[in-house]
């Protein structure tokens, strides 16, 4: 198992990886999470990453192919989430095949790293409520609940079904 910066080569893989994410988000809660991205603006926008000063995109690697990917961000002083040099796991997947293969919690591993490089003394992230499977999985890597996120349907969430720019 490898698992390295992704480069411009990773990233048709990485996209189909996000999308898949993105798919079974809303197979969760389909007025939470939009049916925001496209292939196309998936390459765009972790493309962008892999260059950039304040995050790192990873792929897990087995046998010379990529079987999975995490993103992370780091920010100094975050207001949002009232948060000093932290670093935020914006996403991690592992292809179906690939699970139960240690590259999670690789990728776990390699974004504390990561973490640590940027200066980050606490890495976040957030998971889905309905996803307690994930929620193991990042309990067992050592890290603990301090927030619920909660919605309330304030419009119509028909709107949310509509394809968002990407």
């Amino acid at each position: 198992m490898l698992i390295r910066r992704a480069t411009k080569a990773d990233i048709p893989v990485v996209a189909e990886y996000a999308m898949k994410l993105v798919e079974q988000h809303r197979s969760y809660d389909p007025v939470r999470f939009a049916p925001i991205g496209s292939i196309e603006g998936m390459a765009w926008f972790y493309g962008s990453q892999t260059e950039a000063k304040d995050a790192a995109v990873l792929v897990a690697e087995i046998d010379g192919r990529a079987v999975g990917f995490a993103y992370v961000t780091y920010v100094e002083t975050d207001y949002l989430d009232l948060a000093v040099f932290a670093a935020q796991l914006q996403d991690i997947y592992v292809a179906e095949a690939a699970r139960q293969s240690g590259a999670g919690k690789a990728l776990i591993d390699a974004a504390v790293s990561v973490a640590k490089e940027f200066g980050a003394s606490k890495l976040l992230l957030s998971v889905a409520a309905k996803n307690s499977a994930a929620q193991s999985f990042f309990e067992h890597a050592g890290f603990e609940t301090t927030m619920h996120e909660m919605m309330l349907v304030v419009g119509d969430h028909r709107s949310n079904d509509r394809e968002q720019p990407s």
